[in-house]
């Protein structure tokens, strides 16, 4: 597993992307993100149980965001079990 540092110039903290998830999106719902940059919307979204989909044009921003929603999925897969 690569490791890729996290350069994007905007970091937002889960904690505060997680809590704008919640109060904005309906339970079991799609979050979109149209300008991505390094995931940390798409994190949130993954750690409150919700789909999301994000758009990135960028394709550094777009290889951080992918390792970090990523890694944020495999510490919830337990979700997939009790979901069903």
């Amino acid at each position: 597993d690569q490791k890729v540092n996290n350069f994007h110039p905007t970091v937002k903290p889960t904690d505060l992307m997680a809590y704008l998830v919640r109060l904005v999106t309906p339970k079991g719902g799609v979050v979109l993100d149209p300008f991505m940059g390094s995931g940390s919307t798409g994190k949130a979204a993954i750690r409150e149980g919700m789909d999301f989909i994000g758009i990135e044009r960028e394709d550094e921003y777009m290889e951080i965001a992918k390792t970090r929603i990523e890694h944020e999925k495999g510490k919830h897969n337990y979700r997939k079990f009790f979901d069903i």
